[in-house]
C-alpha cells in the first residue's frame, strides 16, 4: 500500500522519538514520499537515511540557516523518482513521477517567520505553478490567514503577510484540502492563559490535482515527538491484500513459544502417523501465528489507543480551549506512554527482521516488511 505523502516539522530529524514516529506512519498510511522540515542538520548521509527510513528511500537535503531550518525530503525508489527542479532554505521543488501512474509536482514548504524573506517564496512558487501538472504545496507556512487559525496569544491580524500570502492563493488557483482530526497543527507546549494553538501546517492543490483525484484529504496526526503534528495527504484508498501465515525464526527465538507448541504437540490426533505428523505442524503453525499476533497486537493496541486518546485531548483543546492542568498532565504522560509504546514496537520488529535487517536500516522498508510480515504488496497509485 503506497497511497499517501506526509509533511512534518519534526523539530530535529535525528531525535529518535521523531525518528520511531515516522516509521510507525509510515507503516500505518502507507507513505512513500516525506517532507521533513525544520531538520536542524547541516548534512545527511546515506547510511544515515537508511538507519532513518530504510535503504529503499533516495533523499535530497536542505542544510539548516543558522540554528534552525533545514528540508529533508525522501520519496520511495521502488514506488516513485523525484526530480529536484529547484530548492532554497524556505522550500524544495520536484516533480513526483509515480510508476506507470503519472507525475505530481510537490513542492515541501517551511516559510520564513520574515515577510519580506517570505514574499520570495510566493514568487518562486508561482513560477512552478503548472497548470496542466497536479501539484501539491505543503508544510509549515509559518503564516496564518484568519482568527479561526489560532487561539490564544496575541490577537490576529490581517497582516501584510497574511495578506500576501492570500494574494498567491488566489492568483495561481489554489485551493486548501479538506481535512480532519484536531484543527490546530502547532502548540507551543505551555500552559493556561500562556498556551497558543495555531494551524500553521496546511496542503494547497491546484485545479488539476483536484482532477487527477476524487479522495484527497489530509489528516492531522497526534502532536507526539514535536510542537507541530505530521499532515497526510491521503491520495488514494486501497483494499488490504490477503495474509500469508508463514514461519517466523523470531518464534524459535521467545522461550514462551515452546509452551504454545508443547500444548499443542500433547493433544490426541488420529490417523497414521504420517497424517498425525503433518496435522501437528500445521496446528503449532496456526497457534504460533495467533500468539505472535496477539502478542503485536497488545502492543497496536495500546499505540492505537493511546493515538486516540491523545487525539480526542489535543481535539477537545482546539474545540473548547485550555485543558485543565489535570488533562494537561494527562495528555503529557500519554505522549510519553506512546513514545515508550513505539520504542516497544521497534524493538519487536527488530527480533522479527533480524539484527542484519535492522543494520541496514530496512525497519519499515518494503524489503523488511517482507521478512518481517510476510505482506504481499499490494497496489500502488
Amino acid at each position: 500500500m503506497n497511497s499517501s505523502i506526509v509533511f512534518w516539522n519534526c523539530r530535529g530529524a535525528r531525535k529518535r522519538r521523531a525518528s520511531l514516529y515516522m516509521k510507525e506512519i509510515v507503516k500505518d498510511f502507507g507513505v512513500f514520499f516525506i517532507g521533513l522540515l525544520e531538520t536542524k542538520i547541516t548534512s545527511f548521509e546515506r547510511k544515515e537515511v537508511d538507519l532513518l527510513i530504510g535503504t529503499e528511500w533516495n533523499f535530497y537535503c536542505v542544510p539548516l540557516e543558522g540554528l534552525s531550518g533545514g528540508i529533508l525530503v525522501l520519496w520511495k525508489v521502488n514506488v516513485a523518482s523525484f526530480q529536484i527542479l529547484e530548492s532554497s532554505s524556505q522550500f524544495i521543488v520536484g516533480d513526483l513521477e509515480v510508476h506507470n501512474k503519472g507525475t505530481w509536482r510537490i513542492a515541501s514548504i517551511y516559510g520564513s517567520k520574515d515577510v519580506y524573506r517570505r514574499r520570495w517564496l510566493w514568487e518562486r512558487l508561482g513560477f512552478f505553478a503548472d497548470k496542466e501538472l497536479p501539484l501539491v504545496i505543503g508544510g509549515d507556512f509559518n503564516c496564518i490567514l484568519s482568527s479561526d487559525d489560532k487561539r490564544g496569544g496575541k490577537r490576529f491580524k490581517f497582516s501584510l503577510g497574511s495578506k500576501e500570502k492570500k494574494t498567491f492563493l488566489a492568483n495561481n488557483d489554489f485551493h486548501e484540502v479538506r481535512f480532519v482530526s484536531p484543527k490546530f497543527t502547532w502548540c507551543n507546549n505551555k500552559q493556561g492563559v500562556d498556551r497558543i494553538l495555531e494551524r500553521l501546517d496546511k496542503c494547497f492543490i491546484n485545479p488539476a490535482a483536484m482532477t487527477a483525484s476524487n479522495h484527497l484529504f489530509v489528516r492531522h496526526l497526534a502532536r507526539v515527538a514535536s510542537y507541530h503534528c505530521p499532515i497526510i495527504l491521503n491520495l488514494m484508498v486501497h483494499q488490504a491484500s490477503k495474509r500469508i501465515v508463514r514461519f517466523e525464526d523470531v518464534w524459535a527465538q521467545n522461550k514462551a513459544s515452546m509452551a504454545v507448541v508443547n500444548k499443542v504437540w500433547k493433544r490426541n490426533y488420529r490417523g497414521n502417523a504420517a497424517n498425525i505428523l503433518n496435522c501437528k505442524m500445521k496446528k503449532s503453525l496456526k497457534a504460533l501465528y495467533y500468539w505472535s499476533k496477539a502478542k503485536m497486537q497488545n502492543l497496536l493496541s495500546l499505540k492505537k489507543e493511546l493515538l486516540i486518546q491523545i487525539e480526542n485531548l489535543q481535539l477537545k483543546e482546539a474545540n473548547e480551549g485550555n485543558l485543565s492542568i489535570e488533562e494537561s498532565w494527562i495528555l503529557k504522560s500519554k505522549v510519553g506512554e506512546l513514545n515508550s509504546t513505539l520504542a516497544q514496537l521497534n524493538t519487536w520488529w527488530k527480533q522479527r527482521a533480524k539484527v542484519k535487517w535492522m543494520v541496514e536500516g530496512d525497519r519499515n522498508s518494503k524489503f523488511f516488511q517482507a521478512f518481517a510480515s510476510s505482506r504481499r504488496n499490494s497496489n500502488f497509485i
